[in-house]
């Protein structure tokens, strides 16, 4: 079972994106004062809660509207 914190730091990443579509990782670690690499390496973890993220050809992050049948 995860512990309290990763999911609160997985939502935490997960609103910033959906706060600032399009910001690559390191803008979002800047937001949350977490490293680059705790972000890239939480996206995993968010498509396994349900919170979908896709990276767009330039490194973007966005969320995933499943509405949207612009998302690729």
């Amino acid at each position: 079972m995860a512990r309290k914190t990763d999911d609160e730091k997985l939502e935490n990443i997960y609103n910033a994106v959906q706060e600032n579509p399009g910001k690559k990782a390191g803008f979002i670690a800047r937001l949350l004062g977490l490293n680059r690499s705790e972000v890239t390496r939480s996206l995993p973890a968010l498509d396994e809660k349900g919170l979908l993220v896709y990276e767009d050809e330039t490194g973007g992050l966005h969320p995933f509207d499943q509405d949207n049948s612009q998302n690729p």
